[in-house]
Protein backbone atom coordinates (compact mmCIF):
# COMPACT_ATOMS: atom_id res chain seq x y z
CA UNK A 1 0.00 0.00 0.00
CA UNK A 2 1.49 3.39 -0.99
CA UNK A 3 1.48 6.46 1.20
CA UNK A 4 -1.65 7.86 -0.47
CA UNK A 5 -3.67 4.95 0.83
CA UNK A 6 -2.19 5.45 4.27
CA UNK A 7 -3.88 8.84 4.57
CA UNK A 8 -7.14 7.20 3.55
CA UNK A 9 -6.63 4.67 6.34
CA UNK A 10 -6.17 7.55 8.80
CA UNK A 11 -9.36 9.24 7.63
CA UNK A 12 -11.36 6.04 7.99
CA UNK A 13 -9.78 5.33 11.37
CA UNK A 14 -10.53 8.83 12.66
CA UNK A 15 -14.14 8.61 11.49
CA UNK A 16 -14.58 5.22 13.16
CA UNK A 17 -13.06 6.66 16.34
CA UNK A 18 -15.45 9.60 16.38
CA UNK A 19 -18.47 7.35 15.89
CA UNK A 20 -17.19 4.81 18.42
CA UNK A 21 -16.70 7.54 20.99
CA UNK A 22 -20.37 8.50 20.85
CA UNK A 23 -21.38 4.92 21.63
CA UNK A 24 -18.58 4.17 24.09
CA UNK A 25 -19.32 7.12 26.36
CA UNK A 26 -22.32 5.15 27.64
CA UNK A 27 -20.08 2.27 28.71
CA UNK A 28 -17.99 1.64 31.80
CA UNK A 29 -14.39 0.54 32.16
CA UNK A 30 -12.70 -1.90 34.46
CA UNK A 31 -9.45 -1.38 36.39
CA UNK A 32 -7.47 -1.70 33.18
CA UNK A 33 -9.66 0.64 31.19
CA UNK A 34 -11.48 -2.10 29.31
CA UNK A 35 -15.20 -1.84 28.60
CA UNK A 36 -17.33 -3.80 31.05
CA UNK A 37 -21.00 -4.25 31.83
CA UNK A 38 -22.69 -1.71 34.05
CA UNK A 39 -23.34 -4.13 36.91
CA UNK A 40 -20.27 -6.35 36.82
CA UNK A 41 -20.04 -6.52 40.61
CA UNK A 42 -22.70 -8.60 42.26
CA UNK A 43 -24.67 -6.76 44.90
CA UNK A 44 -25.15 -8.34 48.29
CA UNK A 45 -26.55 -7.23 51.62
CA UNK A 46 -24.54 -6.37 54.70
CA UNK A 47 -25.47 -7.91 58.00
CA UNK A 48 -23.61 -5.26 59.94
CA UNK A 49 -24.88 -2.11 58.30
CA UNK A 50 -28.23 -0.44 58.53
CA UNK A 51 -30.37 0.98 55.79
CA UNK A 52 -31.63 3.58 58.25
CA UNK A 53 -30.18 6.48 56.28
CA UNK A 54 -32.28 9.47 55.24
CA UNK A 55 -33.55 9.06 51.69
CA UNK A 56 -34.39 12.70 51.05
CA UNK A 57 -32.04 14.99 49.23
CA UNK A 58 -30.20 17.49 51.33
CA UNK A 59 -31.73 20.92 51.69
CA UNK A 60 -29.55 23.74 50.40
CA UNK A 61 -30.32 26.19 53.17
CA UNK A 62 -29.91 25.98 56.89
CA UNK A 63 -32.69 26.83 59.32
CA UNK A 64 -31.63 29.18 62.07
CA UNK A 65 -34.70 28.44 64.20
CA UNK A 66 -33.49 25.02 65.29
CA UNK A 67 -29.89 25.90 66.14
CA UNK A 68 -29.06 24.77 69.71
CA UNK A 69 -29.64 27.44 72.28
CA UNK A 70 -25.98 27.52 73.22
CA UNK A 71 -24.97 28.81 69.80
CA UNK A 72 -23.66 32.32 69.37
CA UNK A 73 -26.26 34.70 67.93
CA UNK A 74 -24.08 35.88 65.04
CA UNK A 75 -23.29 32.31 64.09
CA UNK A 76 -27.00 31.47 64.19
CA UNK A 77 -27.72 34.19 61.65
CA UNK A 78 -24.85 33.17 59.34
CA UNK A 79 -26.00 29.51 59.06
CA UNK A 80 -22.59 28.39 57.80
CA UNK A 81 -18.89 28.60 58.54
CA UNK A 82 -16.37 29.63 55.87
CA UNK A 83 -12.94 27.99 55.71
CA UNK A 84 -10.11 29.35 53.55
CA UNK A 85 -6.89 27.51 52.74
CA UNK A 86 -4.27 28.06 50.07
CA UNK A 87 -6.22 25.90 47.58
CA UNK A 88 -9.83 25.88 48.82
CA UNK A 89 -12.56 28.17 50.05
CA UNK A 90 -15.47 26.16 51.43
CA UNK A 91 -18.74 26.84 53.19
CA UNK A 92 -19.80 24.35 55.86
CA UNK A 93 -23.50 24.58 56.61
CA UNK A 94 -24.49 24.25 60.25
CA UNK A 95 -27.35 22.11 59.10
CA UNK A 96 -25.83 18.64 59.02
CA UNK A 97 -22.32 19.97 58.54
CA UNK A 98 -22.88 19.80 54.77
CA UNK A 99 -20.10 21.22 52.63
CA UNK A 100 -22.44 23.30 50.52
CA UNK A 101 -19.93 25.29 48.50
CA UNK A 102 -16.31 24.88 47.42
CA UNK A 103 -14.15 27.19 45.30
CA UNK A 104 -10.76 26.19 43.86
CA UNK A 105 -8.54 29.17 44.65
CA UNK A 106 -5.88 28.49 42.02
CA UNK A 107 -8.26 27.81 39.11
CA UNK A 108 -9.95 30.62 37.23
CA UNK A 109 -13.52 30.06 36.19
CA UNK A 110 -12.70 31.33 32.70
CA UNK A 111 -9.42 32.25 31.05
CA UNK A 112 -8.02 35.40 32.71
CA UNK A 113 -11.14 35.90 34.84
CA UNK A 114 -10.94 37.03 38.46
CA UNK A 115 -13.71 34.66 39.54
CA UNK A 116 -12.52 31.30 40.82
CA UNK A 117 -13.95 28.00 39.70
CA UNK A 118 -16.76 26.73 41.92
CA UNK A 119 -17.03 22.95 42.11
CA UNK A 120 -19.49 22.40 44.98
CA UNK A 121 -22.53 24.64 44.87
CA UNK A 122 -25.71 25.43 46.83
CA UNK A 123 -27.33 27.06 43.80
CA UNK A 124 -30.80 25.51 43.47
CA UNK A 125 -30.27 25.17 39.71
CA UNK A 126 -26.88 23.52 40.09
CA UNK A 127 -26.79 21.57 43.35
CA UNK A 128 -23.52 19.80 44.09
CA UNK A 129 -22.88 19.12 47.78
CA UNK A 130 -21.02 16.75 50.08
CA UNK A 131 -23.02 15.51 53.08
CA UNK A 132 -22.11 13.26 55.97
CA UNK A 133 -23.78 12.07 59.13
CA UNK A 134 -24.21 9.34 61.75
CA UNK A 135 -26.62 6.43 61.92
CA UNK A 136 -28.98 5.25 63.31
CA UNK A 137 -30.48 8.63 62.62
CA UNK A 138 -33.17 8.49 65.33
CA UNK A 139 -30.55 8.94 68.06
CA UNK A 140 -27.65 10.57 66.17
CA UNK A 141 -27.21 13.64 63.93
CA UNK A 142 -27.83 13.12 60.22
CA UNK A 143 -27.39 15.67 57.39
CA UNK A 144 -30.44 17.59 58.66
CA UNK A 145 -29.26 17.97 62.28
CA UNK A 146 -28.31 21.41 63.58
CA UNK A 147 -24.72 21.92 64.70
CA UNK A 148 -23.10 24.90 66.37
CA UNK A 149 -19.74 26.47 65.55
CA UNK A 150 -17.38 28.52 67.69
CA UNK A 151 -16.28 30.73 64.79
CA UNK A 152 -17.81 32.10 61.61
CA UNK A 153 -14.56 32.08 59.61
CA UNK A 154 -11.40 29.98 59.72
CA UNK A 155 -8.09 30.51 57.90
CA UNK A 156 -5.35 27.93 57.47
CA UNK A 157 -2.61 30.54 57.19
CA UNK A 158 0.84 29.13 57.89
CA UNK A 159 -0.44 26.25 60.02
CA UNK A 160 0.32 22.64 59.18
CA UNK A 161 -3.26 21.67 60.01
CA UNK A 162 -6.51 23.48 60.61
CA UNK A 163 -9.25 21.74 62.60
CA UNK A 164 -12.78 23.12 62.30
CA UNK A 165 -15.12 21.57 64.90
CA UNK A 166 -18.91 21.55 64.82
CA UNK A 167 -20.85 20.39 67.88
CA UNK A 168 -24.22 18.66 68.30
CA UNK A 169 -26.02 18.02 71.61
CA UNK A 170 -28.77 15.42 71.64
CA UNK A 171 -31.72 15.21 74.01
CA UNK A 172 -30.56 11.70 74.95
CA UNK A 173 -27.31 13.02 76.45
CA UNK A 174 -25.10 12.19 73.47
CA UNK A 175 -22.61 14.84 72.35
CA UNK A 176 -21.05 14.71 68.88
CA UNK A 177 -18.08 16.76 67.72
CA UNK A 178 -17.67 16.72 63.96
CA UNK A 179 -14.14 17.74 62.95
CA UNK A 180 -13.08 18.99 59.52
CA UNK A 181 -9.32 18.83 59.00
CA UNK A 182 -7.52 20.93 56.38
CA UNK A 183 -3.82 20.83 55.44
CA UNK A 184 -1.66 23.01 53.16
CA UNK A 185 -1.36 22.24 49.44
CA UNK A 186 -4.26 19.80 49.57
CA UNK A 187 -7.74 19.48 48.11
CA UNK A 188 -8.56 16.80 50.65
CA UNK A 189 -10.81 17.46 53.65
CA UNK A 190 -10.75 14.84 56.38
CA UNK A 191 -13.98 14.43 58.35
CA UNK A 192 -14.09 12.55 61.64
CA UNK A 193 -16.41 12.29 64.65
CA UNK A 194 -15.89 12.12 68.39
CA UNK A 195 -18.99 10.72 70.10
CA UNK A 196 -19.50 11.06 73.86
CA UNK A 197 -22.21 8.84 75.29
CA UNK A 198 -23.59 10.60 78.38
CA UNK A 199 -26.71 8.45 78.36
CA UNK A 200 -27.35 5.47 80.64
CA UNK A 201 -27.42 2.91 77.83
CA UNK A 202 -25.01 1.66 75.18
CA UNK A 203 -25.25 3.37 71.80
CA UNK A 204 -24.35 2.10 68.32
CA UNK A 205 -22.86 4.70 66.00
CA UNK A 206 -21.73 4.50 62.38
CA UNK A 207 -20.85 7.10 59.77
CA UNK A 208 -22.14 7.67 56.26
CA UNK A 209 -21.28 10.08 53.46
CA UNK A 210 -23.18 11.31 50.41
CA UNK A 211 -22.58 13.22 47.21
CA UNK A 212 -25.68 14.94 45.86
CA UNK A 213 -25.87 16.90 42.64
CA UNK A 214 -28.06 18.03 39.79
CA UNK A 215 -27.46 16.65 36.34
CA UNK A 216 -24.66 18.38 34.44
CA UNK A 217 -23.75 18.07 30.78
CA UNK A 218 -20.34 16.75 29.82
CA UNK A 219 -18.18 19.20 27.92
CA UNK A 220 -17.76 18.54 24.22
CA UNK A 221 -15.51 19.44 21.31
CA UNK A 222 -16.76 18.62 17.82
CA UNK A 223 -17.98 15.03 18.25
CA UNK A 224 -15.87 14.45 21.37
CA UNK A 225 -17.92 14.45 24.55
CA UNK A 226 -16.36 14.36 27.99
CA UNK A 227 -17.91 12.11 30.59
CA UNK A 228 -20.02 13.52 33.42
CA UNK A 229 -21.71 11.27 35.97
CA UNK A 230 -21.07 8.98 38.90
CA UNK A 231 -18.31 6.46 39.57
CA UNK A 232 -17.40 3.76 42.06
CA UNK A 233 -14.11 2.03 42.71
CA UNK A 234 -15.05 -1.28 44.30
CA UNK A 235 -13.25 -4.28 45.73
CA UNK A 236 -14.51 -7.57 47.13
CA UNK A 237 -13.55 -11.24 47.18
CA UNK A 238 -14.47 -11.70 43.51
CA UNK A 239 -13.18 -8.40 42.11
CA UNK A 240 -9.94 -6.69 43.04
CA UNK A 241 -10.25 -3.05 42.11
CA UNK A 242 -13.00 -2.49 39.55
CA UNK A 243 -13.73 1.02 38.31
CA UNK A 244 -17.33 1.63 37.25
CA UNK A 245 -18.68 4.86 35.80
CA UNK A 246 -22.30 5.53 34.92
CA UNK A 247 -24.25 8.38 33.37
CA UNK A 248 -26.86 10.28 35.36
CA UNK A 249 -29.69 8.43 33.64
CA UNK A 250 -28.15 5.13 34.81
CA UNK A 251 -28.08 5.86 38.55
CA UNK A 252 -31.21 3.82 39.29
CA UNK A 253 -29.84 0.88 37.29
CA UNK A 254 -26.98 0.28 39.73
CA UNK A 255 -27.05 -2.58 42.31
CA UNK A 256 -29.11 -1.89 45.42
CA UNK A 257 -26.05 -2.33 47.62
CA UNK A 258 -22.42 -3.19 46.95
CA UNK A 259 -19.85 -3.80 49.68
CA UNK A 260 -16.22 -2.87 49.19
CA UNK A 261 -13.12 -2.61 51.35
CA UNK A 262 -10.83 0.14 50.14
CA UNK A 263 -13.09 1.78 47.55
CA UNK A 264 -14.54 5.22 46.94
CA UNK A 265 -17.50 7.05 45.36
CA UNK A 266 -17.15 10.06 43.06
CA UNK A 267 -19.07 12.55 40.97
CA UNK A 268 -17.00 13.23 37.85
CA UNK A 269 -16.95 15.98 35.26
CA UNK A 270 -14.40 17.29 32.79
CA UNK A 271 -11.13 18.18 34.58
CA UNK A 272 -12.64 18.12 38.12
CA UNK A 273 -14.44 15.82 40.52
CA UNK A 274 -15.46 15.22 44.13
CA UNK A 275 -15.01 11.89 45.88
CA UNK A 276 -15.72 10.46 49.32
CA UNK A 277 -12.96 8.05 50.35
CA UNK A 278 -13.72 6.00 53.49
CA UNK A 279 -11.12 4.28 55.64
CA UNK A 280 -9.44 1.68 53.40
CA UNK A 281 -9.49 -0.92 56.19
CA UNK A 282 -13.24 -1.08 56.70
CA UNK A 283 -16.00 -2.64 54.58
CA UNK A 284 -18.36 0.05 53.34
CA UNK A 285 -21.67 -0.20 51.48
CA UNK A 286 -22.12 1.82 48.27
CA UNK A 287 -25.40 2.81 46.62
CA UNK A 288 -26.41 5.05 43.74
CA UNK A 289 -29.93 6.36 43.16
CA UNK A 290 -32.02 9.40 42.34
CA UNK A 291 -33.87 11.30 45.08
CA UNK A 292 -36.24 14.20 44.44
CA UNK A 293 -34.70 14.86 41.04
CA UNK A 294 -31.13 14.79 42.38
CA UNK A 295 -28.42 12.17 41.87
CA UNK A 296 -27.04 10.67 45.06
CA UNK A 297 -24.07 8.45 45.87
CA UNK A 298 -24.12 7.10 49.43
CA UNK A 299 -21.41 5.31 51.38
CA UNK A 300 -22.37 3.68 54.70
CA UNK A 301 -19.63 2.60 57.10
CA UNK A 302 -19.83 -0.01 59.90
CA UNK A 303 -21.00 0.97 63.38
CA UNK A 304 -19.34 0.53 66.76
CA UNK A 305 -20.92 0.19 70.21
CA UNK A 306 -20.24 3.00 72.68
CA UNK A 307 -20.68 2.14 76.35
CA UNK A 308 -22.43 4.58 78.76
CA UNK A 309 -20.02 7.33 79.82
CA UNK A 310 -17.50 6.43 77.10
CA UNK A 311 -16.05 8.62 74.37
CA UNK A 312 -15.13 7.11 70.98
CA UNK A 313 -13.45 8.52 67.87
CA UNK A 314 -15.05 6.98 64.77
CA UNK A 315 -13.15 6.10 61.61
CA UNK A 316 -12.57 9.13 59.41
CA UNK A 317 -13.48 9.70 55.75
CA UNK A 318 -11.70 11.89 53.25
CA UNK A 319 -13.40 14.22 50.80
CA UNK A 320 -11.45 15.17 47.69
CA UNK A 321 -12.76 18.30 45.98
CA UNK A 322 -10.49 19.36 43.18
CA UNK A 323 -8.82 18.85 39.82
CA UNK A 324 -7.66 15.65 38.14
CA UNK A 325 -4.04 16.52 38.67
CA UNK A 326 -1.75 13.61 37.84
CA UNK A 327 0.64 14.03 40.76
CA UNK A 328 -2.11 14.26 43.39
CA UNK A 329 -4.26 11.35 42.28
CA UNK A 330 -1.38 8.90 42.05
CA UNK A 331 -0.80 8.98 45.80
CA UNK A 332 -4.19 9.85 47.26
CA UNK A 333 -6.14 6.58 47.00
CA UNK A 334 -5.98 3.36 45.04
CA UNK A 335 -7.69 3.65 41.68
CA UNK A 336 -8.44 7.37 41.99
CA UNK A 337 -6.43 8.07 38.84
CA UNK A 338 -9.19 6.22 36.92
CA UNK A 339 -11.29 9.39 37.24
CA UNK A 340 -9.15 10.73 34.38
CA UNK A 341 -11.20 9.46 31.45
CA UNK A 342 -8.93 7.84 28.85
CA UNK A 343 -11.85 6.07 27.19
CA UNK A 344 -11.14 2.59 25.81
CA UNK A 345 -7.40 3.20 25.21
CA UNK A 346 -6.33 3.39 28.86
CA UNK A 347 -3.55 0.86 28.27
CA UNK A 348 -1.88 3.28 25.81
CA UNK A 349 -2.94 6.61 27.28
CA UNK A 350 -1.80 6.04 30.86
CA UNK A 351 1.90 5.44 29.99
CA UNK A 352 1.82 8.38 27.58
CA UNK A 353 0.40 10.62 30.29
CA UNK A 354 2.99 9.46 32.81
CA UNK A 355 5.82 10.06 30.34
CA UNK A 356 4.46 13.47 29.34
CA UNK A 357 4.31 14.57 32.99
CA UNK A 358 7.83 13.27 33.55
CA UNK A 359 9.15 15.31 30.62
CA UNK A 360 7.34 18.41 31.87
CA UNK A 361 8.87 17.98 35.32
CA UNK A 362 12.30 18.45 33.74
CA UNK A 363 11.65 21.30 31.27
CA UNK A 364 8.71 23.20 32.79
CA UNK A 365 6.82 23.83 29.53
CA UNK A 366 3.80 21.80 28.43
CA UNK A 367 4.17 22.90 24.80
CA UNK A 368 7.79 21.80 24.56
CA UNK A 369 6.95 18.66 26.55
CA UNK A 370 4.40 17.71 23.85
CA UNK A 371 7.04 18.35 21.15
CA UNK A 372 9.64 16.21 22.94
CA UNK A 373 7.18 13.37 23.53
CA UNK A 374 6.30 13.47 19.81
CA UNK A 375 9.99 13.32 18.93
CA UNK A 376 10.44 10.37 21.28
CA UNK A 377 7.55 8.53 19.63
CA UNK A 378 9.07 9.15 16.20
CA UNK A 379 12.42 7.83 17.38
CA UNK A 380 10.74 4.77 18.86
CA UNK A 381 9.13 4.02 15.50
CA UNK A 382 12.12 5.14 13.43
CA UNK A 383 13.21 1.75 12.10
CA UNK A 384 9.64 0.82 11.30
CA UNK A 385 9.09 4.13 9.55
CA UNK A 386 12.39 3.85 7.71
CA UNK A 387 11.30 0.56 6.18
CA UNK A 388 8.02 2.16 5.17
CA UNK A 389 9.62 5.23 3.61
CA UNK A 390 12.20 3.11 1.80
CA UNK A 391 9.32 1.21 0.27
CA UNK A 392 7.67 4.49 -0.72
CA UNK A 393 10.91 5.78 -2.24
CA UNK A 394 11.16 2.59 -4.25
CA UNK A 395 7.55 2.92 -5.33
CA UNK A 396 8.20 6.47 -6.47
CA UNK A 397 11.22 5.34 -8.46
CA UNK A 398 9.19 2.59 -10.05
CA UNK A 399 6.31 4.88 -11.05
CA UNK A 400 7.42 5.32 -14.70
CA UNK A 401 7.86 1.57 -15.14
CA UNK A 402 4.50 0.85 -13.52
CA UNK A 403 2.88 3.34 -15.88
CA UNK A 404 4.64 1.63 -18.79
CA UNK A 405 3.22 -1.77 -17.74
CA UNK A 406 -0.29 -0.32 -17.60
CA UNK A 407 0.16 1.29 -21.00
CA UNK A 408 1.51 -1.93 -22.52
CA UNK A 409 -1.19 -4.29 -21.33
CA UNK A 410 -4.15 -1.91 -21.49
CA UNK A 411 -7.28 -3.40 -19.92
CA UNK A 412 -5.75 -6.80 -19.15
CA UNK A 413 -5.87 -6.38 -15.35
CA UNK A 414 -4.65 -9.92 -14.72
CA UNK A 415 -1.56 -9.37 -16.82
CA UNK A 416 -0.95 -5.94 -15.30
CA UNK A 417 -1.17 -7.40 -11.79
CA UNK A 418 1.21 -10.25 -12.63
CA UNK A 419 3.83 -7.99 -14.23
CA UNK A 420 3.51 -5.47 -11.40
CA UNK A 421 4.13 -8.13 -8.74
CA UNK A 422 7.11 -9.46 -10.74
CA UNK A 423 8.56 -5.94 -10.79
CA UNK A 424 8.01 -5.52 -7.04
CA UNK A 425 9.70 -8.85 -6.37
CA UNK A 426 12.63 -8.09 -8.64
CA UNK A 427 13.27 -4.67 -7.11
CA UNK A 428 12.48 -5.89 -3.56
CA UNK A 429 9.78 -3.31 -3.04
CA UNK A 430 6.89 -4.12 -0.70
CA UNK A 431 3.92 -1.79 -1.35
CA UNK A 432 2.24 -2.97 1.88
CA UNK A 433 5.21 -1.87 4.01
CA UNK A 434 3.87 1.68 4.17
CA UNK A 435 0.78 0.65 6.10
CA UNK A 436 2.27 -0.76 9.28
CA UNK A 437 3.80 2.39 10.82
CA UNK A 438 0.61 4.40 10.43
CA UNK A 439 -1.55 1.55 11.72
CA UNK A 440 0.65 1.40 14.81
CA UNK A 441 0.42 5.16 15.30
CA UNK A 442 -3.39 5.38 15.02
CA UNK A 443 -3.98 4.11 18.60
CA UNK A 444 -1.12 6.35 19.79
CA UNK A 445 -2.75 9.35 18.09
CA UNK A 446 -6.15 8.61 19.62
CA UNK A 447 -4.54 7.99 23.02
CA UNK A 448 -2.73 11.31 22.81
CA UNK A 449 -6.07 12.95 22.08
CA UNK A 450 -7.53 11.61 25.32
CA UNK A 451 -4.40 12.45 27.30
CA UNK A 452 -4.38 16.05 26.11
CA UNK A 453 -8.18 16.36 26.31
CA UNK A 454 -8.23 15.19 29.93
CA UNK A 455 -5.13 16.98 31.22
CA UNK A 456 -6.31 19.70 33.58
CA UNK A 457 -2.70 20.88 33.64
CA UNK A 458 -3.17 22.18 30.07
CA UNK A 459 -6.25 24.18 31.04
CA UNK A 460 -5.49 27.89 30.57
CA UNK A 461 -1.82 27.08 29.86
CA UNK A 462 -0.27 29.27 27.16
CA UNK A 463 2.35 28.40 24.57
CA UNK A 464 3.71 31.23 22.44
CA UNK A 465 0.66 32.88 20.80
CA UNK A 466 -1.79 30.18 21.97
CA UNK A 467 -3.42 31.31 25.26
CA UNK A 468 -4.92 27.93 26.16
CA UNK A 469 -3.54 24.57 25.02
CA UNK A 470 -6.74 22.83 26.13
CA UNK A 471 -8.87 24.90 23.73
CA UNK A 472 -8.78 25.36 19.96
CA UNK A 473 -6.19 27.56 18.31
CA UNK A 474 -7.90 30.99 18.31
CA UNK A 475 -6.18 32.02 15.06
CA UNK A 476 -6.27 28.56 13.39
CA UNK A 477 -2.58 28.86 12.56
CA UNK A 478 -1.54 25.36 13.63
CA UNK A 479 -4.50 23.60 11.92
CA UNK A 480 -3.56 25.38 8.68
CA UNK A 481 0.08 24.36 9.11
CA UNK A 482 -1.08 20.82 9.75
CA UNK A 483 -3.14 20.81 6.54
CA UNK A 484 -0.27 22.30 4.53
CA UNK A 485 2.19 19.77 5.90
CA UNK A 486 -0.18 16.95 5.05
CA UNK A 487 -0.51 18.28 1.49
CA UNK A 488 3.28 18.59 1.14
CA UNK A 489 3.79 15.08 2.44
CA UNK A 490 1.45 13.80 -0.26
CA UNK A 491 3.63 15.47 -2.88
CA UNK A 492 6.58 13.36 -1.71
CA UNK A 493 4.81 10.21 -2.85
CA UNK A 494 3.76 8.92 -6.26
CA UNK A 495 0.22 9.95 -7.24
CA UNK A 496 -2.44 7.22 -7.18
CA UNK A 497 -3.08 5.51 -10.47
CA UNK A 498 -6.82 5.48 -9.84
CA UNK A 499 -8.35 8.91 -10.71
CA UNK A 500 -11.06 8.55 -8.07
CA UNK A 501 -8.51 7.75 -5.39
CA UNK A 502 -6.42 10.72 -6.54
CA UNK A 503 -9.42 13.04 -6.05
CA UNK A 504 -10.05 11.62 -2.57
CA UNK A 505 -6.41 12.13 -1.64
CA UNK A 506 -6.59 15.75 -2.79
CA UNK A 507 -9.51 16.34 -0.44
CA UNK A 508 -7.99 14.73 2.65
CA UNK A 509 -5.78 17.70 3.69
CA UNK A 510 -8.85 19.94 3.56
CA UNK A 511 -10.99 17.46 5.50
CA UNK A 512 -8.35 17.00 8.18
CA UNK A 513 -7.79 20.74 8.46
CA UNK A 514 -11.51 21.23 9.16
CA UNK A 515 -11.38 18.48 11.81
CA UNK A 516 -8.38 20.04 13.52
CA UNK A 517 -9.85 23.55 13.58
CA UNK A 518 -11.88 22.43 16.61
CA UNK A 519 -9.35 20.15 18.30
CA UNK A 520 -7.40 21.29 21.40
CA UNK A 521 -4.33 23.27 20.43
CA UNK A 522 -2.14 20.85 22.37
CA UNK A 523 -3.29 17.95 20.19
CA UNK A 524 -2.80 19.96 16.98
CA UNK A 525 0.71 20.84 18.19
CA UNK A 526 1.41 17.13 18.58
CA UNK A 527 0.14 16.31 15.09
CA UNK A 528 1.93 19.26 13.40
CA UNK A 529 5.19 18.19 15.06
CA UNK A 530 4.60 14.61 13.98
CA UNK A 531 3.94 15.69 10.37
CA UNK A 532 7.04 17.90 10.17
CA UNK A 533 9.26 15.16 11.58
CA UNK A 534 7.73 12.66 9.15
CA UNK A 535 8.40 15.01 6.23
CA UNK A 536 12.03 15.47 7.27
CA UNK A 537 12.50 11.72 7.66
CA UNK A 538 10.83 10.95 4.34
CA UNK A 539 12.82 13.59 2.42
CA UNK A 540 16.05 12.19 3.85
CA UNK A 541 15.15 8.62 2.91
CA UNK A 542 13.89 9.64 -0.55
CA UNK A 543 17.18 11.37 -1.21
CA UNK A 544 19.25 8.54 0.20
CA UNK A 545 17.50 5.65 -1.49
CA UNK A 546 16.02 7.48 -4.45
CA UNK A 547 19.49 8.17 -5.82
CA UNK A 548 20.20 4.45 -6.07
CA UNK A 549 19.59 3.15 -9.53
CA UNK A 550 16.70 0.79 -9.86
CA UNK A 551 17.62 -1.93 -12.34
Amino acid sequence: MDNQKIFLVIAIGLTVFLLWNQWEIKQTTDANGNTIAQTSITAFESDTQSSDIPSTAVSTSASSDSVPSGANESITQSAFTTVTTDLLTVEISHRGGTIQSAYLNTYDNELNSEAKLQLLSKDSNNIFQAQSGLWPTEQLPDEHAEYSSEQQRYFLGDSNELVVPLTWHGDNGIVVTKNYRFTPNSYTITVDYVVTNNSSTSQSAGTYTRLTRSEVEGGSSLMMQNFAGGAFYLKNAEDDGVFEKFDFDEFDEQPAKTISTGGWAAMIQHYFFAAWIPDANIASTYTAKTEQGKYVLTTVNPSVVIAPGAQVALASSELYVGPKEHARLENLAEGLDKTVDYSFLYIFAKPLSTFLHWVYSHIGSWGFAIILVTLTIKLAFYKLSEKSYRSMAGMRKLSPRLAKIKETYGDDKQKIGKKTMELYKKEKVNPAAGCLPILVQIPVFISMYWVLQEMVELRHTSFFYVPDLSARDPYFIMPLIMGASMWFQQRLNPPPADPMQAKIMMMLPIIFTVFFLFFPAGLVLYWVTNNLLSIAQQMFINKRYGEKKVA
